[in-house]
């Protein structure tokens, strides 16, 4: 076959002048097999370079597989610890519902619980607690001599036997105005001359207790609300209790005239019988409501 390709172009360039003839070169079978050993050389490094290649792309991937699972793995812990906590939440959540539903319902069995006034609110909030009714807080005007208590007195009364019209042959009751001073606003919001509501609440527990001088409970005892002790100002003919006035009070709707009546002013210490380094001069006392 070789030799038949010699010949074949041996005619082809016959009759061809000498200038336009081209060498031919024959390889020898030496320089054929030293291009075979070249080609099989060649052959082999890329052999030698893929196997490279290979495992340096397995040991990239590797890599890259074994931070996907660590960090599968981080992120399956965080869920897991995530998870752990809210249900730890939710036990404790649902351990507190349990334990004041036992109590309501023990105390709507055995017919116990207790009512208290809440000072300065239309709504009982919290602890299980329900309310009775609100209203407004009354009581005899500043001006007038006489000792009364704040009374709340009901949004929409029923009447007995009466007559209208004033015959002098009694007492006196009136809506309450806050008094704040501007030197000294203690709520979270400004009432002066305000008139102030209240609401009566029943509470599952049987005992309420209102302290004076504290803001919040001592332990044990579940707190219903928190405020400002209040009264009437000193000199005023009218007697007045104190009040504990929610820290947050709300304002009977169109109840902004100044029109007086009754009246709330701040409660200040007077310390000397009282230990001054417990209740300093001239403190305004908060006050709290707590029940048990």
């Amino acid at each position: 076959m070789f030799f038949a390709e010699v010949i074949i172009v041996l005619v082809a360039f016959h009759g061809v002048n000498c200038e336009e003839q081209k060498r031919l070169v024959f390889h020898s079978s030496e320089d054929i097999a030293l291009e075979f050993k070249t080609l099989r050389q060649e052959i082999e490094a890329l052999k030698v370079n893929h196997t490279n290649d290979i495992q340096m792309l397995q040991s990239s991937h590797a890599q890259e597989i074994q931070m996907l699972q660590s960090s599968h793995a981080q992120a399956i812990q965080s869920l897991n610890s995530t998870q752990a906590q809210e249900v730890q939440a939710l036990k404790s959540t649902q351990v507190k519902e349990l334990a004041a539903l036992k109590t309501e319902i023990s105390v709507l069995k055995n017919g116990q619980g207790s009512t208290y006034v809440r000072w300065g609110k239309t709504m009982c909030d919290g602890n299980g607690t329900e309310k009775v009714y609100s209203g407004f807080t009354s009581g005899s005007p500043y001006d007038v001599e006489g000792a009364a208590s704040y009374v709340c007195l009901p949004q929409h009364p029923t009447w007995a036997k009466y007559k209208d019209g004033i015959q002098n042959i009694g007492g006196e009751i009136s809506g309450t105005e806050s008094e704040i001073s501007s030197i000294m606003n203690t709520f979270s919001q400004n009432i002066n001359n305000q008139d102030a509501p209240c609401v009566v609440c029943r509470s599952p527990r049987p005992t309420t207790v209102m302290i004076p001088g504290r803001k919040d409970c001592y332990p044990s005892w579940a707190q219903e609300y928190t405020g400002y002790l209040m009264t009437g100002y000193t000199g005023y003919k009218g007697g007045s209790d104190y009040a504990c006035v929610d820290v947050d009070p709300e304002a009977v709707y169109h109840g902004e005239a100044d029109q007086n009546g009754k009246l709330l002013h701040l409660t200040e210490v007077k310390c000397g019988s009282l230990p001054c380094q417990e209740y300093p001069d001239g403190r305004e006392l908060a006050c709290v409501v707590c029940s048990k």
